[in-house]
């Protein structure tokens, strides 16, 4: 019975991330979907491009602050949970207020002007709902039904507001949205964390008795994620630096509003990539913590014979809908698109069932692969995209983007092989 009950709240957990991960996803490619259909061309490409530099913030915050969560607070901080998010937070502030103006003056070397509280307040948001979420599933402090609530008023807010201003949405009004609707959601769950006593009102005073635990749990982070950091700004380099780089090569407006909407109908492949990171990252972590002995293939394994199938299904289900609704909704805004919905999907379909690989590297502490592997992966991209983008302009943007994919592929799966060959586990 104790099994049957403990395989039955694991189930549980699941389908609650599932469940709130699609929420979110809602959100991600929902908006996408949605701009690329009622705003301006122009307005959308603006977008796209203020997204793309941003991004980069959004990506050094996430891969230094939130994503280590999963890995590191299942191993050490549990005692020291207070202190453990009063670092992270306040480094959030921190590194967006910095680079967050230094981004603010690049965006006007493009042309962009904008505000200086969006560039740093739309990531500061972001950041700090994926910290309040990656605790949320890392603890179990917290009912996950309230993650789920957050992203449930973050996709209500926003998109009753861009429908509300659906006639005059400029690229301000757009990131005012954006602004409002991630403050309302993170604020929902500021008072959950409030109202179960793990923050309180006094909580970004600093503690002097403790200090020693703020730089520990800062120096844990950067020894875990010094490289997924810098491979995080290499894959900004092929992910969203991409848009800049075609647009500094004069891709039409056009061209980067078609190859952002297919990426995004394609991006329905990311719920399921998320999700199940959020589920098993821990449990590997946690594996590793109780059997340091043992190879942890076994566990990337299980994750394979428990996934695969779904993957193949959610593949099929994704192309087919991604060809039906471009086809519908944006042929004739757009073109055609068949050819960058297939090679979309590619890239899709390794990232996807590269997934249980990377978490295993991720919670062995193996980090330095992926930074070489964006690296080359970003170099891939730069020099096929000097070949190909002003020739062939959209479909050399795909080309060079499924390049970057399949060689930071090649090189993933070939430190995997080389560290659990002989069960080493190194940072």
């Amino acid at each position: 019975m104790e099994i049957r009950a403990a395989l039955k709240k694991i189930k549980g957990k699941k389908t609650t991330i599932l469940f709130d991960q699609a929420l979110f996803s809602l959100f991600n490619f929902g908006s996408i979907f949605v701009l690329s259909k009622v705003a301006d061309v122009a307005v959308f490409s603006d977008f796209v491009v203020f997204q793309s530099n941003v991004f980069f913030l959004f990506i050094f915050c996430t891969f230094f602050l939130s994503s280590p969560i999963l890995v590191l607070y299942p191993k050490k901080w549990r005692e020291h949970e207070k202190e453990y998010l009063r670092a992270l937070l306040c480094s959030n502030i921190v590194l967006n207020l910095v680079i967050g103006l230094i981004l603010f003056f690049l965006l006007q070397q493009q042309g962009l002007y904008v505000s200086y509280i969006f560039v740093v307040g739309i990531p500061f948001l972001m950041i700090t709902f994926d910290i309040f979420k990656k605790y949320m599933f890392s603890s179990n402090r917290i009912p996950l039904y309230h993650a789920w609530v957050a992203s449930l008023l973050l996709n209500i807010v926003f998109f009753f507001c861009i429908f509300y201003f659906n006639s005059s949405l400029t690229l301000t009004t757009i990131l005012s949205i954006y602004f409002f609707s991630y403050a309302i959601a993170t604020f929902y769950l500021l008072l959950i964390f409030l109202a179960k006593g793990i923050l309180r009102l006094g909580f970004f005073i600093p503690n002097l008795n403790k200090n020693g635990l703020f730089f520990n749990v800062i120096n844990h982070h950067f020894k875990y994620s010094k490289w997924i950091i810098l491979g995080g700004i290499a894959y900004w380099g092929y992910a969203q630096g991409l848009y800049i780089y075609a647009n500094e090569l004069n891709t039409s407006p056009l061209g980067i509003g078609k190859i952002k909407t297919v990426q995004n109908l394609l991006g329905i492949v990311s719920i399921f990539i998320i999700t199940v990171e959020n589920f098993y990252t821990p449990m590997f972590s946690n594996f590793i913590r109780l059997h340091p002995t043992k190879n942890i293939s076994e566990m990337v394994r299980k994750v394979y014979r428990e996934n695969y199938i779904k993957a193949l299904g959610l593949l099929l289900i994704v192309l087919v809908f991604s060809i039906l609704f471009y086809e519908i909704l944006y042929l004739e805004k757009y073109g055609e698109a068949l050819l960058i919905i297939s090679i979309y999907c590619f890239c899709q379909s390794l990232m996807l069932f590269l997934r249980p690989i990377t978490m295993a590297l991720k919670a062995q502490e193996i980090t330095r692969p992926f930074f070489i592997g964006h690296l080359w992966a970003t170099l891939t991209m730069l020099v096929v995209g000097s070949l190909l983008i002003e020739t062939y302009d959209y479909t050399g943007m795909a080309i060079c983007f499924a390049s970057a994919v399949g060689v930071f592929s090649i090189i993933i799966v070939g430190y995997y092989k080389k560290h659990n060959s002989v069960n080493t586990i190194v940072g």
